[in-house]
C-alpha cells in the first residue's frame, strides 16, 4: 500500500530527492512527513477511512501530500482538473458524496457559486498560492498545516482492497462514470510500468507536465516514482520553447507526451543539438506513426504508445523495445488478457475490426467498479471481461491496433470506417481548425457520413470547396453527405468532443449530394 511504500522509501532514500516543482526539491523523507501532517490535519477536521474528500487542485506539492495523506487516513480521493467547469465539478461532487472540497486559488472563482449549493460539502479547504488569506469560510491549508505533527497519529488499519480513489471518466458518451480504484491497483499499475514498461533504474528520473488528477500521472509517474525510487520533476503546465532546457537542466530520462505536446516541439524549428539531451525515453498515446517515428529520430529516444483505460488504472498494452511496429497500439502487458470481439460477443480473428475488450489476470489489475452504478458495472463486464468502447484490430504477431471509439466509428455494409480517418483529411485544410464526424442512417441500413466544421477564424469554406478537398483524399463511401459549420464543438473537460451531444441534433435536410 501506499503509506507502507512511503515509510520504506523514507527509511532507505531519506534525504534522495522525490519531487521537483518549480525552485523547490522535496526529498523521500519530506513527502513522508509533509502527508504525515496532512493525515493529521483531514482527521482533525473530521475524515475518516471510507470518507470522500475532492481535490479540484493543479500540478502542485500540496496535490501530492493530500493525496498521500488521504491513503494513510484510509480516505478515498476525488480528484478533478483544476481546469474543470462549475457544472462538472458540482456534478462529480455530488455523485461521489464526497463531505470535503479542496480546491486551487486559480479554480475558486469559476466554482465560487456552485460550493455554495453542494449541501453536502461540511468542510472547504483553500490551496493559496504565495501570500493572502482565503476566502471567508474555508480552512487556509498551508497555513494550517505546519501546525500539525510530522510523524502520523493515530492511523487507522487499512486494506490493500480499499478505494483509494474515485476518478470520473471524461464522459465523452454520457455522463461520468466514477472508477474506484484499489489501493493495490495503484501500486501495481505502478510497478509494472516502471519495471517492464520503461525500465527504469536508479539513474533515471521522470517529468510530466500531464495533471495530476488523472489516473495515469498518478498511477505511472508518481507511484512509479516511488515505487522505483527515481525523482519526479514535476512542470505545472507544458511550454514548448522550454521544454528542452527543462530536460536538459533537470537531467530528465523518461518523460510523458500528448499528440499535441509531440506537434508542438516538432514545429520548432530543428537544431543541430537537439538530439544531445539525456532523455531515452518518451511515453503517453495517440501519435500518428510518422509523427513518432520523426520525434524520436529527431530527439534520440524511444517512443512508447501505450493503450490507457480509467478502469485499469492506466496502461494495459504497450507498443515499445525491439518489436514495437509503427501504428500499432502494442501488446497486453503481463496482467491482462485482451481480444477483439464482434457485436455477440465473439471472438473475432487477425485483421477483422471489432470492440477491444480485456480481462485481468490478477485482482489488482482492474478497477472495482463504478461508484453507485453497479448495473453500468455489469454492462460493461460481462462475464468478467470489461468491454472498453474502443474498435480495433489484431495482426499476426498478437499487436493491437486502435481504430477509434466505437461509437466514433461508421458503418458501411460489414465494413467499420473510424470517424478519425475522415476527421485527420478534413483537419489537414488550411481553413479548418479542427472536425467531428458521425454517421447518419441511410435508406439502406449503412452509415453516412456527417461532418461538424469549426474554421480558423478569418477562413471560410463553401460545401462544394470541402468536398473536392475530401473527393481527393478519401475514398467514396467515407466523403461526407452532410456538412454543417459550427462556431465551436462541445467539449469535455480535458478537451475530448462530446460526440453524443452532436449525434442529438437534427440532421440537416440539404445535402451537397442533393443540389
Amino acid at each position: 500500500m501506499i503509506r507502507g511504500i512511503l515509510r520504506d522509501r523514507a527509511a532507505s532514500l531519506g534525504d534522495g530527492p522525490f519531487l521537483h516543482f518549480r525552485d523547490e526539491s522535496i526529498s523521500f523523507g519530506e513527502i513522508d512527513e509533509r502527508s504525515n501532517r496532512a493525515a493529521n490535519l483531514l482527521r482533525e477536521i473530521g475524515v475518516r477511512r471510507g470518507n470522500k474528500v475532492c481535490l479540484m487542485i493543479g500540478n502542485r506539492p500540496e496535490f501530492v501530500e493530500l493525496w498521500f495523506g488521504l491513503a494513510k487516513l484510509g480516505a478515498i480521493m476525488v480528484p478533478m482538473e483544476a481546469s474543470l467547469s462549475r457544472n462538472s465539478a458540482s456534478h462529480i461532487a455530488t455523485h461521489s458524496d464526497a463531505t470535503i472540497f479542496a480546491v486551487e486559488d486559480s479554480s475558486y472563482l469559476a466554482i465560487e457559486e456552485q460550493l455554495g449549493k453542494l449541501p453536502k460539502i461540511r468542510k472547504k479547504i483553500w490551496i493559496g498560492g504565495g501570500g493572502g488569506g482565503s476566502p471567508s469560510g474555508f480552512l487556509n491549508y498551508r497555513e494550517a498545516v505546519g501546525a500539525f505533527s510530522r510523524t502520523a497519529v493515530r492511523l487507522p488499519a487499512t486494506n490493500p482492497s480499499d478505494v483509494m480513489s474515485i476518478v470520473y471518466t471524461p464522459g465523452t458518451t454520457g455522463l461520468p462514470k466514477g472508477a474506484m480504484i484499489s489501493q493495490r491497483n495503484y501500486c501495481h499499475s505502478g510497478r509494472i510500468w516502471a519495471e517492464h514498461v520503461v525500465r527504469a533504474s536508479e539513474r533515471d528520473v521522470f517529468h510530466t507536465t500531464l495533471p495530476l488528477a488523472r489516473i495515469q500521472t498518478q498511477t505511472l509517474t508518481v507511484v512509479g516514482s516511488l515505487i522505483s525510487g527515481c525523482p519526479l520533476v514535476l512542470g505545472d503546465r507544458f511550454e514548448a520553447l522550454t521544454f528542452l532546457d527543462v530536460i536538459r537542466r533537470h537531467g530528465v530520462t523518461i518523460f510523458s507526451y500528448t499528440s499535441s505536446m509531440i506537434d508542438r516541439l516538432l514545429r520548432l524549428e530543428a537544431l543541430p543539438d537537439d538530439a544531445a539531451n539525456p532523455a531515452r525515453l518518451a511515453f503517453g498515446g495517440a501519435v500518428p506513426g510518422p509523427m513518432r517515428r520523426d520525434f524520436g529520430s529527431r530527439f534520440d529516444l524511444e517512443v512508447v504508445e501505450g493503450f490507457y483505460l480509467t478502469e485499469c488504472g492506466g496502461m494495459c498494452l504497450a507498443n515499445f523495445g525491439e518489436k514495437a511496429k509503427e501504428g500499432a497500439i502494442g501488446k497486453p502487458l503481463p496482467s491482462y488478457e485482451v481480444k477483439v470481439v464482434d457485436e455477440f460477443d465473439e471472438e473475432l480473428p487477425t485483421g477483422l475490426s471489432g470492440e477491444i475488450a480485456l480481462r485481468p489476470k490478477i485482482p489488482e489489475a482492474i478497477f472495482l467498479g463504478y461508484y453507485r452504478e453497479h448495473d453500468r458495472t455489469a454492462e460493461n463486464m460481462p462475464n468478467g471481461w470489461l468491454h472498453t468502447g474502443d474498435y480495433g484490430y489484431t495482426d499476426t504477431e498478437g499487436r493491437f491496433f486502435f481504430l477509434d471509439r466505437k461509437m466514433d466509428c461508421i458503418r458501411h455494409g460489414r465494413e467499420v470506417i473510424p470517424c478519425l480517418e475522415i476527421e485527420r483529411i478534413v483537419n489537414t485544410h488550411p481553413a479548418v481548425l479542427e472536425s467531428a464526424a458521425t454517421g447518419v442512417l441511410s435508406e439502406l441500413d449503412d452509415e453516412d457520413v456527417r461532418i461538424f466544421i469549426v474554421f480558423r477564424p478569418g477562413m471560410l469554406l463553401s460545401h462544394e470547396e470541402i468536398l473536392a478537398w475530401c473527393s481527393d483524399r478519401l475514398p467514396a463511401k467515407q466523403i461526407p453527405r452532410y456538412i454543417e459549420i459550427v462556431e465551436e464543438l462541445p467539449k469535455t473537460t480535458i478537451g475530448g468532443i462530446r460526440k453524443y451531444e452532436l449525434r442529438k441534433r437534427p440532421v440537416p435536410h440539404y445535402s451537397p449530394f442533393e443540389s
